[in-house]
């Protein structure tokens, strides 16, 4: 029996039985014996009587709640926004992480301070949860006083700028002077170019990339060395490959071999406490230069014995952003943390000319001090530890000192940009659909292995839970007692591993085998808390990353011939060289958080027929998937929901899947798609995709290119657009009028290499028909639940009411793609 609130809202089962405790126990003690004893109907109608009693407290504490916008429930918030005169705006998409409750909170103060910069940088942070910089046009404008005197065959001056300023052109930190531009600011109609540098033009720059951070260990007392156990979050860097031959000292940070990884410095908005935003608060690449600037004043500053000469906010501050290096020579076991000033900030887009070429270990300075008549001359050295490359994530360390020993191992602490938080990486995994607290159910019970090879081999995986020291010993045991069970494989540190062959995962029947990167915690004892017997631990999904760099095969284990095939779970795996599905291997294949590729190669490819199966890709950034060829056949479902396929460097389709019927839902497929059905919605395909049976499923609110067979079709580009032109002409369009439009709604995206940070962002230059024309008015493809052009439509509706009289705000987005960062990027 249950009973809904006038809400809506269920009353919990804990309110209720705490009701009915308190409303039984003002029985006389004899009372309650006597029905105890005789059954508990008595207690079971008070149970009954508390029901309305529980609804009572839950409106009750309801209504308490909305009068706080901290604890207003979502149905709250109207009236909130109503009492403060605040203008509504759009909803975000389900599963969006913003909302509008920041920016209720602070109306009142906003309006306090209308008008000026910092307002309006508070405002757009809090309605679009971006980093954005508000600039004042009119301070950036060149004032002559020769203006009524314009000689044309000298219109202007050359000005002599240094790599950073030239970097920084077009942003919002671009401290050029300009010429009047009387355009409008921000987006206009199409043939309407947008202008900037206006005497009433307000700018609000934002920055589209979040960027999940691996965090470094809080320094300790001995901050110069960190014990090995306490670097499980830090991710462990490669050897650098240079021309097939691994030379000691090299190493990158990304984990797919020889590819380059952008850092970028995390959102550091807080660090602001109120004031104006600087560029190293912004979440945004990192440039070489003004961390060149800042390392090279700390050690001369170290050398001269005199403070630096920086601002108060730093690129490299105390809690080790925006990254850290770690390293650990051959003889140590602990690791040597690196200060800003030891790190020689380099250009390593290309190998050095001499193979195998190190910096030193020492970089010598010369400079002067004042002397009783003349400068006085001074020399000194300062050590080098190892030269980093922010723009790529490469480093090299420099040649160890005469009786050191060579560093072996580099981990760093780093984040890097993303559309939104999808693939293999730091952030928060944990949703209310996935195994959190690990219980004994007193049925079957689950096994917990943790894979930690810096902990000795001890524990048991059913009572509580084994640690092993990698990830091939853990499916061994996996595959040996996981018969008709669940197993967790606890990937516990951000940790590569590696083998000459393939690495097997055999599966048993009827049996789920859980590959999740993740921190295990054991229950601790709380004082005067009865400790709970059946509570084995918890399973923490984030900070951690795991590195496959070998073929994962999937086969099938021990079991029944006619029992199902057992499920396999990747959750935080990024696999460098693919995942190979053997003949029956699997029932189901789940994939969450999960960077999978194999360049130039199948991504996921079944061997062997699997027949039913049931497949889903969550959240991640993966490479072809080959479910089926003329030779294997399948059957199934293929779900694919806010992730981005790629053919990868690949030849043929980046989605063949001839036997499945396919679900994708916010998608972006970077290369032709084959399949037997197709429900799509918020899907862009970057080429023709072929579905064999038609007559069921739907694509909607999605781009289909020209060439394409699919089911039925709602709201889809650019057939939406094409039949809009010949409504409003009354007559069909000729060709070169369907190609033109064509081309007027097709996607334009970022960057189309995996390798990149803004792979499948939409460009500003997107048109509205792709940006806004998902479903809710959110923009198609992977990144539909970040929702940014709803947010920055928010932001636009509502800069009118915090802009004094006459003056324009528009906002521009600030994003950089592979081709614009790298010409920024120089030296």
């Amino acid at each position: 029996m249950t009973a809904q609130s006038a809400s809506g809202r269920t009353p919990p089962a804990v309110r209720v039985e705490a009701v009915a405790d308190a409303l039984y126990r003002l029985l006389p003690a004899h009372v309650r014996q006597v029905d105890l004893v005789s059954g508990g109907a008595l207690r079971a109608l008070f149970g009954v009587l508390a029901l309305p009693s529980a609804e009572v407290d839950a409106e009750t504490d309801a209504f308490y709640d909305a009068l706080f916008v901290e604890t207003a429930g979502e149905s709250a918030l109207p009236a909130i926004a109503s009492l403060v005169g605040a203008t509504p705006l759009r909803p975000m998409p389900e599963g969006s992480s913003l909302g509008q409750r920041a920016y209720l909170a602070n109306t009142v103060r906003y309006r306090r301070g209308k008008g000026t910069a910092r307002v309006l940088e508070a405002l757009a942070g809090d309605v679009t949860g971006l980093s954005a910089v508000v600039v004042e046009h009119f301070q950036r404008l060149s004032r002559l006083s020769h203006l009524v005197d314009v000689r044309p065959d000298r219109p202007g001056t050359a000005t002599l700028v240094d790599g950073e300023t030239a970097s920084r052109a077009g942003s919002a930190f671009d401290m050029l002077p300009r010429l009047l531009d009387v355009r409008p600011v921000g987006r206009t109609r199409p043939g309407r170019p947008a202008g900037r540098h206006g005497i009433t033009a307000v700018g609000i720059h934002v920055v589209r990339p979040v960027v999940p951070h691996f965090p470094a260990p809080v320094p300790g007392p001995a901050s110069a060395t960190v014990p090995p156990e306490a670097m499980s979050g830090v991710p462990v860097a490669r050897p650098w490959v240079v021309g097939g031959t691994a030379h000691p000292g090299y190493f990158q940070v990304a984990p797919q071999p020889g590819a380059a990884l952008r850092l970028f410095s995390p959102d550091r908005r807080a660090d602001a406490a109120g004031g104006r935003l600087q560029a190293r608060d912004v979440a945004d690449r990192l440039q070489r230069l003004p961390l060149h600037r800042e390392t090279d004043e700390l050690r001369r500053a170290a050398l001269e014995e005199r403070p630096a000469r920086l601002p108060a906010r730093r690129w490299f501050d105390d809690r080790g952003q925006p990254f850290t290096v770690f390293l650990r020579p051959a003889t140590e076991t602990a690791f040597l943390r690196v200060p800003p000033a030891q790190v020689r900030i380099a250009n390593l887009e290309k190998p050095p000319a001499t193979p195998g070429a190190r910096p030193a270990a020492t970089l010598e300075y010369a400079w002067f001090d004042p002397g009783p008549t003349a400068p006085v001359p001074r020399t000194g050295t300062h050590a080098i530890a190892c030269a980093v490359d922010p723009v790529t994530g490469r480093i090299i360390v420099a040649e160890p000192a005469s009786g050191s020993s060579e560093v072996v191992e580099v981990r760093v602490a780093y984040g890097t940009g993303l559309g939104r938080a999808i693939g293999a990486g730091p952030q928060d995994r944990g949703d209310a659909d996935q195994p959190f607290e690990i219980r004994d159910s007193g049925a079957t019970t689950d096994l917990v292995w943790v894979v930690d090879p810096t902990q000795p081999i001890a524990g048991s995986a059913e009572t509580g839970s084994r640690t092993v020291p990698s990830l091939a010993a853990a499916l061994a045991e996996a595959a040996a007692q996981g018969a008709a069970r669940r197993s967790f494989v606890l990937l516990a540190r951000c940790d590569l591993e590696g083998a000459t062959g393939a690495i097997e995962v055999t599966l048993p029947a009827e049996s789920e085998i859980h590959l999740v990167a993740a921190e295990w915690r054991a229950p601790k004892p709380v004082p005067g808390v009865p400790a709970d017997a059946a509570l084995r631990g918890f399973i923490i999904r984030r900070d951690r990353r795991f590195t496959v760099d070998a073929p994962l095969r999937v086969a099938r284990g021990s079991g029944a011939a006619t029992a199902q095939a057992g499920r396999l779970v990747l959750d935080g795996l990024e696999l460098t060289q693919g995942l190979r599905l053997k003949a029956g291997s699997v029932r189901a294949l789940d994939l969450r958080y999960v960077t999978l590729r194999s360049p130039g190669e199948c991504a996921l490819r079944a061997t062997g027929a699997l027949s039913p199966v049931q497949i889903s890709v969550d959240s991640s950034i993966c490479g072809p998937i080959r479910l089926g060829t003329a030779t294997i056949q399948g059957s199934g479902k293929l779900d694919i929901r806010d992730s981005v396929i790629t053919a990868d460097g690949a030849k043929g389709d980046a989605i063949a899947a001839p036997g499945l019927d396919c679900a994708l839902c916010n998608v972006t497929v970077l290369g032709p798609s084959a399949m037997r059905a197709l429900t799509a919605t918020n899907t862009i395909f970057s080429e023709p995709v072929a579905v064999t049976r038609r007559q069921a499923g739907c694509v909607r609110y999605s781009f289909v290119p020209a060439g394409s067979a699919t089911p039925r079709a709602f709201r889809c580009q650019p057939a939406l657009a094409l039949a809009d032109a010949t409504a409003a002409k009354g007559a069909p369009l000729t060709p070169d009028e369907a190609a033109t439009l064509r081309l007027s709604v097709q996607p334009v995206l970022m960057d189309y290499s995996t390798d990149e940070p803004t792979l499948a962002m939409l460009h500003p230059l997107c048109p509205d028909a792709v940006r806004t024309g998902g479903e809710g008015g959110c923009e198609m493809g992977a990144f539909a639940r970040a929702a940014s052009g709803i947010a920055t439509a928010n932001l636009a509706s509502l800069v009118d009411d915090f802009l004094p009289v006459a003056l324009k705000a528009g906002v521009i987005d600030d994003t950089r793609s592979a081709a614009v960062a790298a010409r920024r990027n120089l030296p």
